[in-house]
């Protein structure tokens, strides 16, 4: 648990006034951090990697304290059609990270832990843990080609989109957080810039193993 205090970061964006929080990444190598594409676009400009400000996942964390060490990164990879993107720092990550797994390695009804930052996106940055089991595996299509995905039985906020999802039973990494589902329409309303539709107990994940293939 703790080793994700440190390789669980808040992705941002440096504008004028702040630095502002888009969504949650995490290192899949010394200095390498996947996140969803949707997160950080296709531009590198004022992309930043917010230094982890917790050693220890059970210290209380202070959010009046809106202090943190933004670290420049660049895109290296992108792919918008499983919505996936990898980020390149200067600073290095020491010590050993889980492997990198996937959904065929889960079954239905496994419990999986996600690690993020649910409210970063309204300013407030706490690394937060929740359990959810695996509720299905679906394949979802985007421009003619199937993704492999799990439906994980719990409702996510838009901050932890790109957030870590792990299998305790087989200490590897298998997905990462790619958001709630709701219907393609161009109808609806938007109540704080949240889609009602998408306030449901699923969320969608895709399987880590395509971040292998971007390595």
């Amino acid at each position: 648990m703790q080793l994700f205090t440190q390789q669980v970061v808040t992705i941002g964006k440096i504008t004028p006034q702040h630095v502002e929080m888009l969504g949650t990444g995490f290192f899949i190598s010394s200095n390498k951090v996947a996140t969803t594409h949707h997160v950080v676009g296709s531009q590198s400009e004022g992309i930043v990697v917010l230094a982890p400000n917790i050693n220890d996942i059970d210290a209380y964390q202070d959010t009046s304290n809106n202090c943190c060490q933004p670290v420049q990164a660049r895109i290296v990879d992108i792919d918008p059609i499983k919505d996936l993107a990898i980020l390149e720092i200067e600073a290095l990550l020491s010590g050993t990270l889980p492997e990198i797994g996937g959904f065929d390695e889960v079954i239905v009804s496994e419990e999986v832990g996600i690690f993020g930052f649910p409210h970063s996106v309204e300013g407030r940055r706490v690394l937060t843990f929740q359990k959810a089991e695996v509720g299905a595996k679906v394949l979802l299509d985007s421009n003619g080609i199937k993704s492999k995905h799990a439906v994980i039985n719990t409702q996510s906020r838009p901050g932890q989109s790109g957030s870590l999802v792990f299998s305790p039973r087989l200490e590897k990494i298998v997905g990462v957080l790619v958001g709630a589902y709701a219907p393609d329409s161009h109808s609806g309303i938007s109540l704080g810039g949240i889609n009602p539709r998408e306030l449901h107990q699923t969320t969608h994940c895709i399987s880590s193993e395509y971040l292998r293939e971007m390595l």
